[in-house]
């Protein structure tokens, strides 16, 4: 056996030369190739599954062979990346690897310069490309963020780069955010224009891991980011542009995607009782008064965003956007030719379904009992319900640790409510709310309310903007003389920082409860 030996990515052809020994998840890493790895390459959640092609990978240990198990893979073919080691040169292919991409305008034409904007999220990373005269939407694309070899959540992140790992992760974010501009610009056609200006919009780890600053202030209380620091230069002659724009951020883990999201809805100059909540891994919520804006964020993880559930994972095919329950039946409404996994929207409106039904109680706690009773199974020790076609179908299901990860989710962001009104010290109550984040289809906002993710005070007064970082982004990239209102934007806002607030812990416990609540 030679030094190395060689692992070839499909759909891409990229090939890794690495030591024998390594798993295929190292070789991902080391090949610059993105691979889901939500529980950071621990063997626990089983998304990082890939096919093998050609060739072979060293037999599986027990600990795969139960996590293939939880996800409903046989061995052969499928393996897990973060366990299966490489001994001979092998072609796998990555599974759930797609990029969204379309044209909706039409190539500029003429020498007209193309701008950007960038949503760098958690789990993907979405693109806009905009004609900088006419400012039409010329194209956009969404792919995976490739920093999910390191974990699915901010902390895991943080973790990593602080352990070396740091460089990785920017050349990951860079190599995702490359990898969306150039589908988009190739969705324009050969006779586009280059793209001339970039603006990123993320939170604060988002950002920090991309342009390599200190990540170590967010790491332990009192937090503090470094992003102050950021030379955009270097930056914009990595991406091959003239210019780039990191969206300031508002403190530590408020950072310029909501300052993007509130600009794009009209509430950097205020409003009368306004909340706008930015549900992902990251939660961010504003409260906009006409004299300030209180902010804050919660650590939700990645539930609202399919990730980190036995069936879970983003929009396209197979993704199960809504759930109800008929007459003991799961009707299920998704993409493509068969239900394959839960998008954010998919487990929303399941548990949803299951608590309207009484097969889960206020608790969040799954009963063997109730309408759905026959399809309750034990799924590796864990209580779980089938919501395949028939009740002995095992390809789609929710398991009461799913149900706790949505609890632990819709409690971050319901105490990060509370707490930017009831800092707000105004007899103002929320008079409506306006809903972004990566939920994978259309939510019933109805559903936030009844399980108690957004309050009563709100209710039949919600509106959803899936795309509103990436349009406030998009307003900067056109308009630079929007850069200064965000800046004031930042220089009116309050942070609440929930880890100081007094009685936060009591509140996120009470929280966790799946019913309404009223401010």
């Amino acid at each position: 056996m030679g030094d190395t030996v060689s692992v070839t990515f499909l759909p891409s052809g990229i090939v890794a030369d690495v030591a024998p020994g390594s798993t295929v998840l190292e070789a991902a890493v080391a090949a610059r190739t993105s691979l889901p790895a939500p529980c950071g390459g621990r063997g626990r959640c089983g998304r990082c599954a890939v096919r093998v092609v050609e060739g072979s990978l060293a037999p599986p240990d027990e600990h795969e062979l139960a996590a293939l198990a939880r996800v409903r893979a046989s061995h052969a073919p499928v393996r897990l990346a973060c366990r299966a080691c490489i001994e001979a040169p092998v072609v796998v292919q990555l599974l759930g690897r797609t990029a969204a991409t379309h044209a909706t305008g039409g190539p500029p034409g003429g020498a007209r310069a193309l701008a950007a904007a960038v949503d760098l999220g958690t789990t993907t990373v979405a693109v806009r490309l905009l004609d900088v005269t006419s400012g039409m939407v010329v194209a956009e694309s969404v792919v995976s963020n490739g920093q999910v070899n390191w974990g699915s959540d901010v902390l895991s992140r943080i973790t990593a780069a602080l352990e070396g790992h740091g460089p990785e992760l920017s050349d990951a974010a860079l190599d995702s955010i490359t990898e969306a501009l150039s589908a988009a610009t190739e969705a324009v056609g050969p006779d586009g224009s280059p793209v001339k200006r970039v603006v990123i919009a993320a939170n604060p780890a988002m950002a920090s891991l991309l342009t390599g600053a200190e990540v170590a202030g967010l790491a332990s209380h009192p937090f503090s980011s470094a992003l102050h620091a950021v030379d955009t230069a270097v930056l914009a002659r990595s991406l091959g542009v003239d210019s780039v724009l990191v969206v300031p951020p508002v403190a530590a883990f408020v950072g310029g995607d909501l300052v993007a999201g509130l600009l794009s809805v009209g509430l950097a100059e205020g409003a009368d009782g306004v909340l706008y909540v930015d549900i992902g891994t990251n939660a961010e919520v504003a409260f906009a008064l006409s004299d300030r804006i209180l902010v804050s964020s919660a650590p939700a993880g990645p539930a609202f965003e399919g990730w980190g559930i036995a069936c879970g994972g983003t929009a396209g095919e197979g993704g199960v956007k809504r759930v109800d329950i008929d007459r003991g039946e799961p009707m299920l409404l998704y993409d493509g030719p068969a239900p394959t996994h839960l998008t954010g929207s998919g487990l929303l409106s399941a548990i949803a379904a299951l608590r309207a039904s009484g097969q889960v109680d206020a608790g969040g706690l799954l009963s063997e009992d109730g309408p759905l009773a026959r399809r309750i199974f034990d799924s590796d020790g864990v209580r779980a319900v089938s919501l395949g076609r028939e009740p002995g179908d095992r390809s789609l299901f929710l398991t009461q640790l799913d149900i706790r990860a949505f609890q632990s989710a819709k409690a971050a962001v319901a105490s990060a409510v509370r707490s930017v009104v009831s800092d707000s010290q105004t007899d103002v109550a929320p008079s409506r709310a306006i809903v972004s984040g990566a939920f994978g289809g259309a939510i019933d906002t109805d559903h936030l309310v009844a399980l108690g993710v957004l309050p009563r005070d709100v209710e039949g007064r919600i509106e959803v903007v899936a795309d509103a970082v990436l349009s406030g982004a998009s307003d900067m990239a056109f308009d630079a003389g929007l850069v200064k209102d965000a800046h004031r934007l930042v220089a009116r806002a309050h942070h609440v920082d929930l880890a100081a607030s007094e009685g936060f812990s009591v509140g996120f416990v009470e929280a966790l409860a799946l019913e309404p609540f009223t401010l």
